[in-house]
């Protein structure tokens, strides 16, 4: 998950703006940009997590379904 969240993380044109921001000479672009790229750094890792947490019930929930019709209908 780490690696995906990197990957989508360095190809993210919003990123590439948020890292251009830190080469501004200026201090509050420097820590604006920081602060910007790692609050969207956060928010992708975590939509990644709820996402594939969200598809683990998802197939959780089919299978017990599946196995509970198996079980009426015998």
């Amino acid at each position: 998950m780490l690696i995906t969240t990197l990957v989508l993380f360095f190809s993210n044109q919003l990123t590439t703006y948020t890292l251009s921001m830190c080469n501004i000479p200026s201090t509050i672009m420097v820590n604006l940009g920081l602060i910007l790229t790692f609050v969207l750094f956060l928010v992708q890792t975590c939509t990644i997590y709820l996402g594939i947490k969200s598809v683990i019930n998802y197939v959780k929930q089919t299978k017990t379904k599946n196995n509970k019709q198996d079980e009426q209908s015998n």
